[in-house]
């Protein structure tokens, strides 16, 4: 196999680029749309970015035994940084195979596994609290990724209507799956995200803040990226094209999402897994139908 063209070289710089630089800004352009729909004028696209900056020229502060935060707030947040430049890469050069999606779905679980990580370390009772119930919740959501993902892979290779049809059942039950693995309304029960005053975040400030926000964000584009990874390029080869549907497509869709969360409530903790649980299983249930049908 030789080796990709500088062009193919180039456009995967660009996406990883956007992919480490955009999701602060996208996620200013989200705080617009809430604002928007609340009928506020809200703060400038780059708050998110300025904020970043401001908590990083901080003194970096720890309350006694929060040490082991500052290792998994970086390694973290160093993780998510690689699941974003991986993810562009693979999907720029229209790599999709079951190896390249089981790493993006490890390096998303390890993230998630590092931020729960961070929020016990302090042994904080609010931040143990807030990290307990994100565990319940993705006990039960990662088993719906993982699943979604593996029946959009197997779909693809199913022709005609048939297959276009089971395809579209699964990238459904995908975008559920990555909406709750996001964090946002109803979903968000690990965090008071207006005031951070309690859940997992309460042990950080200054730059660790920082880091764990901007790891965070960049999970959020990529769990956006991934129904896109797997559902959409397989129908495109060229890469300029792949690099445009992930950066065009993955923004659309945190924007839809984040109109979304906006409408809706913070959900108990036991509602919230039942309804992704009922979800799952008719989702898997009428993807099985299909297929024997």
């Amino acid at each position: 196999m030789g080796s990709p063209p500088p062009a193919a070289i180039a456009v995967s710089v660009a996406l990883a680029l956007f992919a480490l630089l955009a999701p602060p800004l996208i996620d200013g352009v989200e705080r617009k749309i809430r604002a928007s729909i609340h009928s506020r004028i809200g703060p400038p696209v780059t708050q998110t970015w300025l904020d970043l900056l401001k908590l990083l020229s901080k003194e970096i502060k720890l309350p006694r035994g929060a040490e082991l935060a500052a290792f998994t707030t970086a390694l973290g947040a160093a993780i998510a940084a690689l699941l974003g430049v991986l993810l562009s890469l693979f999907a720029s050069m229209n790599l999709l195979s079951v190896p390249f999606v089981v790493t993006v779905l490890v390096l998303v679980v390890s993230v998630h596994a590092l931020s729960l990580a961070t929020g016990c370390a302090s042994f904080n009772p609010f931040a143990s609290i807030g990290s307990f119930r994100r565990v319940v919740l993705s006990v039960v959501n990662e088993v719906g990724l993982v699943l979604s993902v593996a029946l959009a892979l197997f779909s693809r290779g199913v022709g005609g209507a048939k297959g276009w049809a089971l395809l579209g059942v699964s990238t459904a039950m995908m975008l559920v799956a990555v909406f709750a693995s996001s964090g946002r309304l109803p979903y968000d029960l690990h965090e008071a995200e207006p005031e951070i005053a309690s859940g997992t975040l309460i042990e950080l400030s200054g730059p660790l803040l920082a880091l764990e926000m901007y790891s965070h964000l960049v999970e959020r584009w990529a769990l956006a990226a991934l129904p896109i990874y797997v559902s959409v390029l397989p129908l495109i080869s060229n890469p300029i094209l792949n690099a445009a549907a992930m950066a065009i497509g993955s923004t659309v869709l945190w924007c839809c999402f984040a109109t979304t969360s906006a409408l809706l409530g913070r959900s108990r903790v036991d509602l919230a897994v039942k309804s992704l649980g009922t979800i799952y299983t008719l989702s898997t249930i009428a993807w099985v139908g299909l297929w024997i049908a």
